[in-house]
């Protein structure tokens, strides 16, 4: 979420923590490069496929021969990179870790919609691919990476940490260890019954809908874009909705190219449509059979991590990674949890230096 007011708060935390202030040899290198993004062509809301990605070089990168692991994190809902910079916390981690550095990258899914919760959709583009294949490929040929899986680590927060899970639970060829930080998981659909829960935004779904519906394909992009103008994104939760929907519910023989789990009433009232509700709870949620479909390929990383917030005010996030590990338990996945007094975002850098950074730095440099 968007936070810009609090990078000095970060600032003054690190040196609560004894960080204090890092001389300029020390620092990282951080940089916003734009990278080709092929797996977005062609999708239907406008995202360019041409991507901002942040890059966090280790103090030592300039000066050193050496190849280094590589981090990639992925940003919440609203947070584009650069936005919300972990560069104090990457530092501050960095000066005390001069035998264990790594490279961060810095991704976002910020689309149209505000998040594209790093999903594959024919409505949104293809952003999981974007990241297993684009990003790391532009990575790998442009840095002085350690280009293999036992290398390279996958950790996010929010929507960043759902994408982690749900990225990581295909991709143990791509990284070998994941962190997912207060991840948008799901033991029901408490998050859904918030996005639905007020009537005035299914009516704004609904006029929106009507007003697309003799909208060619060819101007839908435009026309869309236009239409959302008149929408103040700081008081609706319409984009929210449309996020989610693209992602996890495409139908493009609908006007906003998306099913919704509702339906209006003669009346005006709104009932859910389950077996559509089905696929939006599919999409962070069906924890377990998720766990046991992809078994095998949760055995396969070094290491496994979840941590959340116990005053998290998400609906559902914190029962959401508490179930998660709960069925990783049962099915005798390694893993291990932080569960800390804290909220959704009030922990971001306190967390990164805790636990996130120390984590990738021994696994990915072997010694656990």
């Amino acid at each position: 979420m968007k936070k810009r007011g609090q990078i000095q708060c970060v600032v003054i935390l690190l040196l609560l923590l004894g960080g204090g202030i890092v001389a300029q040899d020390q620092k990282s290198n951080y940089s916003l490069v734009e990278i080709p993004a092929p797996s977005l062509k062609d999708n239907l809301i406008g995202t360019k496929d041409v991507q901002k990605i942040g890059v966090y070089l280790p103090p030592s990168y300039l000066d050193s021969d050496q190849l280094f692991p590589v981090v990639y994190f992925l940003n919440g809902y609203t947070v584009e990179a650069g936005e919300y910079p972990k560069t104090e916390a990457f530092d501050s981690y960095m000066k005390n870790s001069k035998e264990h550095e790594f490279i961060l990258i810095e991704l976002n899914g910020h689309n149209l919609f505000e998040g594209s919760m790093y999903a594959n959709s024919p409505v949104s583009g293809n952003w999981e691919d974007f990241i297993v294949r684009d990003v790391i490929t532009y990575v790998d040929s442009h840095y002085k990476t350690l280009a293999k899986r036992e290398s390279r680590g996958i950790s996010g927060h929010s929507m960043g940490g759902g994408g982690t899970i749900n990225i990581s639970l295909r991709h143990p060829e791509v990284f070998s260890v994941a962190y997912a930080m207060s991840p948008a998981v799901l033991a029901n659909d408490n998050l859904l019954n918030g996005m639905f829960k007020n009537d005035s935004t299914l009516v704004q779904v609904q006029n929106l809908s009507e007003k697309m519906v003799n909208v060619r394909d060819e101007d839908f992009s435009e026309t869309l874009q236009q239409e959302l103008k008149s929408y103040d994104r700081k008081i609706t939760s319409i984009f929210g909705i449309l996020a989610f929907g693209s992602a996890f519910s495409p139908d493009l023989s609908q006007p906003l190219k998306i099913a919704f789990p509702f339906t209006m009433n003669a009346d005006g009232t709104f009932s859910k449509k389950e077996e559509v509700l089905e696929k939006w709870v599919a999409g962070f949620g069906n924890l377990e059979e998720k766990v046991k479909n992809y078994k095998n390929n949760l055995t396969q990383y070094k290491k496994i991590a979840l941590s959340c917030g116990y005053q998290d005010e998400t609906p559902g996030l914190l029962e959401g990674s508490v179930y998660f590990s709960t069925l990783l338990k049962e099915e005798k996945i390694p893993h291990s949890t932080c569960w800390y007094t804290g909220k959704h975002s009030d922990k971001v850098s306190e967390q990164l230096i805790g636990e996130v950074f120390p984590t990738m730095s021994a696994y990915l440099h072997g010694e656990k």
